[in-house]
């Protein structure tokens, strides 16, 4: 069971409840979930979407009718057949609404249960859905819907996946007899393959200025559903991101998974694109051995030839998403100096050192400064450890201060690559996993979290974790189709977009998908499990920042 019971007192942030259900959540596999269906079964879809709005007793949750039409929209458009209550009371809830639900479904189907209204937490990590004739003065247990029951309930039928998502928890004046403010967090190892999201992290409510406006979370999920090809985690992620990002952070979307297998569509993918006509052949450049230190931030750069290489999804990749599509040769022109590991810690304080004496110079009260340590790198006291918790703008910032920029995605590609051709993980041999810092330990990577730098092997461009310890920013925009109409020399990415491109994994990654060179992802606002590295130009002032004659 997971630490706390998740009280009115208690947060959790991502970091922490991530490090927290690692664990039991991986024992777990696809044969729990594949077992129960017969070898030609198709699985079915049933949602059951409940809105309680009209409270007799407490406030009323006006949004909440329009939310549960706009998922029941969405999910009858992703195959589900869906039953929608409105206003519902007790006991009929359980009676007949859920009595009825639950019989459609055979051994195997897919199951989502999605709720918008009042939930409070009980105890044994237990969450009370309260019914609109619910009375504050009555025993909660006995007149409320119960999250674990309709888990239990859905095994019992033997369902396969399993989705909970709710809208809420919401702000409620009064306290409740029995029940805490928010949700609990509740141990989902006896319920497999069951993913459960809500709107707001365990012991806390949605900003009460929310009240009248449409849920963003479910405002995200819905318009996901939409989307061909996304995994469950992915959509819901996604959906996080976009609520932290039009929030900024304000609002935190939690999310809980232990499903295994990875094999679930919400919309099948599209139909791969036919393959470009064969390319020629790819520039192979040999390893870079000249490394030079920076005078400003004190960071080593190595420079990294112009030449031609294929980017994106290699044919014989069968982990690829979408994103990733199709391969297209790429050409930059042009040489660059490329930062050796990812910018430390001890080199962002000397920025944000230099940004407090600028501002003071110029009478400025804004200045950049030193974000929250991570748990696992408390008071940033390891100065050799890859720095994060930086927002993509900040990034930028500090390579603007010593002379450069982000990397683009093209070049963060082919520098990772370090000169081989079509490989899809480093090295392209069996030992790749143990020689970059991923999820769980083995071989060369016995960290449980980040990593010092130059902790691994360098790669054939003399270039450290360019896969693994952590992600990092580049400075494209994120496009899921960009690769279809990527310029073929020095690709800059979309001109505009709504997140940034992160690319390479880090130490909560799973390695078989996000040890692939051609991974990428995107990200709003800045991360424990983020960093970023920097690109001078090939000019006469790089040279001298460098001390190259």
């Amino acid at each position: 069971m997971l630490d706390g019971t998740a009280k009115a007192t208690v947060r959790f942030t991502p970091y922490q409840v991530s490090r927290k259900m690692k664990v039991p959540f991986l024992l777990l596999t696809s044969l729990l979930w594949l077992g129960e269906l017969g070898a030609d079964s198709v699985p079915k879809r049933y949602a059951l979407v409940v809105a309680n709005s009209a409270y007799e007793g407490l406030p009323r949750v006006p949004t909440a009718l329009d939310e549960a039409r706009l998922m029941k929209t969405a999910l009858e458009g992703a195959g589900f057949a869906v039953t929608l209550v409105q206003n519902a009371r007790m006991p009929e809830l359980q009676t007949t609404d859920e009595a009825k639900f639950l019989q459609q479904i055979q051994p195997g189907d897919i199951a989502f249960f999605y709720y918008s209204g009042h939930i409070i937490s009980g105890p044994d990590d237990d969450n009370y859905l309260l019914p609109v004739n619910f009375d504050s003065g009555a025993d909660v247990a006995q007149n409320t819907f119960r999250l674990v029951r309709l888990l239990q309930d859905l095994t019992d039928r033997k369902t396969g996946l399993k989705f909970l998502m709710i809208e809420g928890p919401r702000r409620i004046a009064a306290p409740v007899r029995g029940g805490g403010v928010g949700m609990a967090l509740p141990d989902l190892r006896d319920y497999h393959d069951t993913l459960l999201a809500m709107s707001a992290p365990p012991g806390d409510v949605v900003d009460p200025s929310s009240a009248t406006q449409t849920g963003l979370f479910t405002q995200a999920v819905a318009e996901l559903l939409r989307q061909p090809g996304l995994r469950p985690r992915a959509l819901f992620e996604q959906a996080q991101g976009q609520v932290l990002g039009r929030t900024a952070q304000q609002q935190q979307p939690f999310m809980i998974s232990n499903i295994a297998h990875d094999d679930f569509y919400f919309l099948a993918p599209l139909p791969t694109p036919e393959p470009p006509p064969p390319a020629p052949p790819t520039i192979v450049v040999q390893r870079v051995d000249t490394v030079s230190t920076n005078s400003r931030d004190r960071e080593e750069y190595v420079f990294i030839p112009p030449g031609r290489f294929k980017m994106g999804c290699v044919p014989a990749d069968s982990k690829c998403e979408s994103g990733e599509k199709p391969q297209h040769e790429v050409t930059l022109s042009k040489g660059f100096y490329l930062g050796r590991n990812e910018v430390t810690v001890g080199a962002y304080q000397k920025f944000v050192d230099a940004s407090a004496k600028e501002a003071k110079k110029a009478r400025q009260a804004k200045t950049i400064k030193m974000p929250g340590a991570p748990n696992y790198n408390r008071g940033w006291a390891k100065t050799d450890y890859p720095m994060v918790l930086v927002p993509w703008e900040e990034a930028q910032e500090f390579c603007r201060w010593i002379g450069g920029r982000l990397p683009t995605e093209a070049e963060m590609e082919y520098a990772a690559r370090g000169g081989a051709a079509d490989e899809v993980y480093p090295g392209n041999d069996e030992n790749s996993r143990d020689k970059a810092n991923f999820y769980g330990k083995q071989g060369n990577d016995q960290y449980e979290d980040a990593a010092p730098i130059h902790s691994f092997d360098a790669n054939g461009f003399n270039l450290y974790d360019m896969s693994g310890n952590v992600w990092e920013w580049v400075q494209d925009w994120y496009s899921p189709t960009f690769y279809q109409s990527s310029p073929a020399v020095d690709p800059q990415g979309p001109a505009t977009g709504k997140e940034h491109v992160i690319r390479g994994g880090s130490f909560e990654s799973n390695w078989p998908q996000h040890l692939r060179l051609s991974v990428r992802k995107q990200q709003n606002g800045g991360h424990y499990h983020t960093g970023f590295r920097c690109v001078l130009p090939d000019d006469d002032s790089t040279k001298k920042s460098l001390n190259i004659r």
